[in-house]
Parts: C-alpha cells; sequence; structure tokens
C-alpha cells in the first residue's frame, strides 16, 4: 500500500468511529485554559449585568433636569407666539375680505339675485366673528430647584 492508500483508509476509520465512552479526546494544555476563560468571563459578565439590573430597580425614576424644563418651555412659548401670529393674520384677512365684500356688494346693488348672496356672505362673516375662541392659553409659573424638581 502506497502512503496516500493508508493516510485514506486511517481518514475513513476516523470518519466511521462513533463517539462513545470510549472515545479519547486529546486537548493541550493552551486549549483547556483558554476553553476556562471563555466560560469565566461569560459568567461574570452575566452576574454582573444581572447586579446591575438589579441596581436599576432600587434607583428612583430619571427626571427632567433643568436645561430640559427651560428647552421645553423655551419651544411651548415659541409654538404660542406663532399660533398668535397666525390668528392674527387670519383676523387682518377676515377683515380685508369684509371689506372686500362691501365694496364689491356696493357695486353691484342693481335688485337682481346677486344682492341677495353678498347679504348672506355678510351674515356668515358676523356669525363667525361673533363666535369665541374655545381654545385658551394658561401660563402658569412654577418654581424648581437646581436639578429640575417642582418645588
Amino acid at each position: 500500500m502506497s502512503l496516500l492508500t493508508k493516510h485514506a483508509h486511517h481518514l475513513m476509520q476516523l470518519m466511521s468511529t462513533k463517539i462513545s465512552e470510549n472515545t479519547s479526546v486529546q486537548l493541550d494544555l493552551k486549549t483547556v485554559i483558554a476553553i476556562i476563560s471563555i466560560t469565566a468571563s461569560f459568567v461574570g459578565m452575566y452576574y454582573t449585568l444581572q447586579a446591575d439590573i438589579e441596581e436599576a430597580k432600587t434607583l428612583p425614576p430619571v427626571e427632567v433636569t433643568r436645561l430640559e424644563y427651560e428647552l421645553k418651555e423655551k419651544w411651548n412659548e415659541k409654538m404660542i407666539m406663532q399660533l398668535t401670529d397666525q390668528v392674527d393674520i387670519i383676523k387682518e384677512t377676515q377683515d380685508i375680505l369684509k371689506e372686500e365684500i362691501k365694496i364689491t356688494s356696493a357695486m353691484l346693488k342693481d335688485g337682481t339675485e346677486a344682492d341677495s348672496k353678498f347679504e348672506d356672505l355678510q351674515k356668515k362673516l358676523e356669525k363667525l366673528e361673533s363666535k369665541k375662541s374655545s381654545t385658551r392659553v394658561i401660563v402658569k409659573e412654577v418654581k424648581v430647584d437646581k436639578k429640575g424638581r417642582k418645588l
């Protein structure tokens, strides 16, 4: 038998061998130490994670910081000012449209059907104008300590 056939025959025996109680596994010392150290690392990480979870359970919930509170207040103030500006623009537009209706209706008063339509538009505008806004903005000053907690 040649060396190649011996090697192939030995390989076939290894592949056909079943793992049992009599099977021997040979590991060098470096491999055993590596397996033990990796296992110890995973166990250590697990217990550290468990301790962190238990500590997190006992801590109080995170409170809003002063900076977060101030930023939110600035944003709220900015939004209120933008809405106020938009309402003012809408009111000015309403006044302009009201004047246009008056001028146009005065120019077209000739006893036709259009006269009643202008009167209807005028009544609708007056009705809208008489409605009061249901939105109220309440601004309240709240005193907080250095950490942003209410006093």
